[in-house]
């Protein structure tokens, strides 16, 4: 039949079970659908994002490397009025106490965003 009645496949084609059977098979594959576009689109997306990455990877190693260049100058001025060792030990003592205090600056900033809010005292 054309019609939206009963199926001529058989009495139990129509029955509770065998529609429940149809209904779980038919969101199975909705979701794998689903999880088939989901993955597509983000391999899509990464696949935009790839030059970016390698520009922003770029940028740092550029920026890396000005640092170094600005501590090799300041040893390099330092180095008249402190010597070759003093000036070397005064610019990796200041670097080393900036990085100090930027690393506690960031373990605070990182408790901060991790602390459970609701945990009893």
């Amino acid at each position: 039949m054309d019609e939206d009645g009963p199926s001529e496949e058989g009495p139990e084609d129509d029955s509770i079970v065998a529609l429940f059977a149809r209904l779980v098979d038919d969101a199975e594959r909705f979701v794998r659908a689903e999880l088939k576009l989901y993955r597509a689109t983000l391999f899509a997306r990464l696949v935009e994002v790839r030059s970016a990455v390698i520009m922003l990877l770029a940028s740092l190693f550029l920026a890396q490397s000005a640092m170094i260049a600005l501590l090799v100058g300041l040893i390099v001025i330092l180095r008249q009025q402190l010597g070759a060792i003093g000036a070397t030990a005064a610019v990796f003592g200041g670097s080393m106490a900036i990085a100090g205090l930027l690393a506690w600056i960031a373990m605070i900033k990182i408790r901060q965003a991790t602390d459970i809010k609701d945990k009893p005292r």
